[in-house]
């Protein structure tokens, strides 16, 4: 799961890499490569929020209630204690309640890829910062 989330941010190494080539005449400032960089999370944030919201009210409202399911039945396979099924019980309830609002959802979703996004294009950027020669 962690190595599919930094994955999806390898296009950015390369939008950032391509302005350089391009558009930069091979130099790059770090202001600018990170700019590029978070333009590309941003927009990709909000298209992962909206498909969220489509999927998880339109294309299968219930998928919430058969995970839980699915959790519970997990918990009492390993043998987890009635307080603890319980306590997953009332989370579950209060996670069904926030996530009822359809904002309160897409601002979920849309903050799950940032902190990836923003580490992966701080990264990125440092590694192909490359500042033009200094004119004497």
């Amino acid at each position: 799961m962690f190595l599919g989330k930094i994955a999806v941010f390898i296009p950015i190494y390369f939008a950032i890499r391509f302005f350089r080539q391009s558009e930069g005449d091979g130099y790059l400032t770090f202001a600018k490569g990170f700019n590029i960089g978070i333009l590309i999370v941003v927009i990709s944030a909000v298209f992962y929020a909206l498909s969220w919201v489509v999927l998880y009210y339109w294309v299968a409202p219930d998928f919430p209630s058969k995970y839980f399911q699915d959790f519970i039945t997990q918990l009492k396979l390993h043998g987890a204690l009635q307080k603890d099924i319980t306590d997953a019980q009332n989370q579950f309830e209060q996670s069904k309640k926030t996530l009822a609002n359809p904002l309160i959802n897409a601002a979920y979703a849309f903050t799950d890829p940032l902190e990836y996004g923003i580490i992966m294009t701080l990264i990125f950027t440092a590694v192909l910062r490359k500042k033009p020669p200094a004119v004497s």
